[in-house]
């Protein structure tokens, strides 16, 4: 009988199981139903679309290198446009569908942590699949996760998270179902390869082996909070975690305290260094916390004020506040595992991109997805305690409407990631006093062929932060447009003396001056270009064409060889280097060259022609003789040609009789 009971029930489960994972699809989907044509926006263009370090899965090294500590999600990128270049259907796609497995992860995760020893004695755990769904529903639906969402380059902090969540879910499954020995250690080594990969997707993965000692201190062990200190594991553990620590900030520069400049940031008008991003970071977090609950007003690119001193208003009642809360987290801790369980989950994810490692910019949205699955386990949880007992019907009121609620406005804020141009306008009026908001809007307008709105904008950014270097630069852009070369000049010149190593802004700068014949001014601006990067191809082209103009042929061959190095098949690459081994009388050199730039485009006839040039100084006079043949059958009025063929048919003649 007692048999037939837990079939029964096992059976109940199995089928809530599947309605669970049925409602969180179903929801996901239809709530970014909506986000399948947003745009490319922002550092997407960036690291996707104009960024062809991706656009070669064969070329390994180039997309592995280009984000040394973010591999596998970049990977993804690699996959995306491997297969469908720049759809953005195709990207949405990965990315909801991970946000849905992502859903799932936490419906598991949250069963299974009602299963451990410290919460299963407790009348939440009789209806754990419930609240597991509920965290789940309210993961899936927030409009915060929307930065995580339908930002496609935000991929990186769902990748993390589902691999973040994997991990503990296996972890918890085999700490609970105590298997044999052989299969406990497969499955730590996949805790541990799940590990790696979400370290591998983003840096905030690294606070997995605290979460894990986390979990086993508060779910595991009934000792009261302070017990958890006199036994001697616990510092054992704690000594292993410090070393962790240390292994794990070992693998980065120390660069990584170092203060970011504003001109550097294009986010602050201000220096921003370890000691006042951490300062910024209190009210930071407590912003957060408001999204949470009110999710109104949210903006991609936040206005928000650095702090300077610890004795600022804001400051120091943001930290009390804060203080209550992990007071509270730490208070609850005897009463309340699970909530305890969220607050202190909600701040540790936080800690890498909320602490005192300084960041361009001090806010972002998509930092709250994965510290979003402690804030909800402590919300629905926390609510269980209060009402469940007293109400059922009031709790699951409570639950439902905000889910509703929730589910709104994240499809509404799908809306505004439709195009770049209603990102940056709402942007524009949530933040109108940042230049940045103002410059990417201009960058819309542009992309758009809105010029004269474009350059109203630049202008805008301009007069907000007279030192904000890309805004000169694109408004130089304008100039050049119009045709305004001097005052071209004139912003390219300012964007540079602000930023020494802004090569898109020497690169203009440098082709204004070559098609002006300063080709000495444009030597130097193509030499701090290949001195900041030696790998751009156009930079060493073009300071080729400045040398060969100036005589200097011997030098023009060394950049014309470096530029088919790194692109072989680069236009006129292989034609220039032929040019200049014929001004060098390097003939042998020469009719290679030219060879090679005919293979490489059959069509220039200067090629043909300057390679028959070279035969016939070379005294090759059949072979020369059927090159120009070949240009006089395509262009028949090519200067100089019938002279050249004339020559080259009387040294045939004068050969033959002798």
């Amino acid at each position: 009988m007692k048999n037939s009971k837990n079939t029964k029930h096992n059976k109940k489960q199995k089928h809530f199981n599947v309605f669970a994972l049925l409602i969180i699809a179903v929801l996901g989907i239809i709530i970014y139903s909506n986000s399948f044509d947003c745009s490319f926006h922002f550092d997407d263009y960036d690291h996707i679309v104009d960024n062809p370090a991706i656009h070669d899965i064969h070329d390994v090294d180039s997309w592995r290198n280009y984000s040394k500590f973010r591999p596998i999600s970049t990977m993804t990128f690699v996959l995306n446009y491997h297969f469908h270049e720049l759809d953005v259907y195709y990207y949405h796609l990965v990315n909801l569908s991970i946000h849905i497995i992502n859903g799932f992860l936490v419906y598991f995760f949250v069963i299974l942590l009602l299963s451990l020893p410290v919460t299963e004695p407790y009348k939440i755990s009789t209806i754990k699949e419930k609240i597991a769904a509920i965290v789940a529903l309210f993961f899936v639906a927030h409009p915060l996760a929307t930065q995580s969402v339908t930002y496609i380059i935000q991929r990186q902090a769902a990748m993390a998270s589902l691999f973040y969540l994997l991990a503990l879910c296996i972890y918890l499954y085999v700490r609970i179902k105590n298997p044999k020995l052989y299969l406990k250690i497969v499955g730590y080594l996949l805790v541990f390869l799940s590990f790696i990969i979400a370290a591998l997707s983003k840096e905030n993965a690294y606070t997995l082996p605290v979460i894990i000692v986390m979990t086993e201190l508060f779910l595991f062990k009934k000792e009261k909070f302070l017990s958890i200190f006199k036994n001697y594991k616990t510092y054992i553990v704690l000594v292993i975690l410090i070393i962790s620590g240390i292994l794990v900030f070992s693998q980065f520069s120390p660069s990584i305290f170092n203060p970011i400049d504003p001109t550097e940031s294009y986010s602050s008008t201000v220096l921003i260094t370890p000691w006042n991003y951490l300062l910024t970071q209190f009210s930071v977090i407590l912003k957060y916390i408001q999204l949470f609950i009110f999710p109104l007003n949210q903006n991609l690119d936040y206005d928000y004020r650095i702090a300077q001193s610890f004795f600022e208003f804001r400051t120091i009642i943001s930290f009390l506040i804060l203080c209550l809360i992990v007071g509270y987290g730490i208070y609850i801790y005897n009463r309340n595992r699970l909530v305890s369980y969220g607050i202190f989950w909600f701040f540790i994810t936080l800690s890498i991109e909320s602490s005192f490692i300084p960041l361009a910019d001090v806010i972002f949205e998509h930092r709250t997805y994965l510290p979003s699955v402690g804030f909800f386990i402590a919300f629905v949880s926390g609510i269980y305690y209060l009402l469940y007992d007293k109400n059922r019907k009031v709790f699951y009121v409570l639950m439902i409407i905000p889910l509703l609620i929730f589910s709104f406005l994240t499809y509404q804020r799908n809306l505004i990631w439709k195009t770049d141009f209603s990102l940056w306008n709402d942007v524009v009026q949530k933040s109108p006093n940042k230049s940045r908001a103002y410059a990417n809007r201009g960058l819309a307008y542009n992309r758009s062929g809105q010029l004269d709105l474009a350059f109203n904008d630049y202008t805008k950014a301009i007069e907000l932060d007279s030192s904000f270097s890309i805004a000169w630069m694109n408004r130089g852009l304008i100039y050049v447009n119009r045709n305004q070369l001097d005052k071209a000049i004139s912003d390219f010149s300012t964007a540079i003396d602000i930023n020494t190593n802004l090569k898109l802004a020497r690169w203009n700068r440098g082709v204004i001056y070559s098609t002006q014949q300063n080709w000495n001014d444009a030597i130097v601006d193509y030499n701090k270009i290949i001195e900041i990067d030696p790998d751009f191809v156009d930079a060493h082209y073009n300071r080729g064409v400045a040398l060969a103009n100036l005589g200097d042929w011997q030098n023009a061959l060394s950049d014309f060889e470096n530029t088919i190095k790194l692109k072989p098949d680069y236009p006129n690459g292989a034609f220039n280097c032929a040019v200049a081994n014929d001004n060098l009388k390097n003939y042998d050199q020469a009719v290679n060259y030219y060879y090679q730039a005919i293979k490489l485009n059959p069509g220039n006839i200067n090629a043909y022609y300057g390679r028959a040039v070279v035969l016939m100084n070379q005294e090759k006079w059949q072979e020369a003789y059927d090159y120009f043949i070949l240009v006089s059958q395509n262009a028949p009025d090519y200067p100089g040609l019938q002279q050249n063929i004339n020559y080259v048919v009387f040294n045939m003649e004068g050969n033959t009789s002798q």
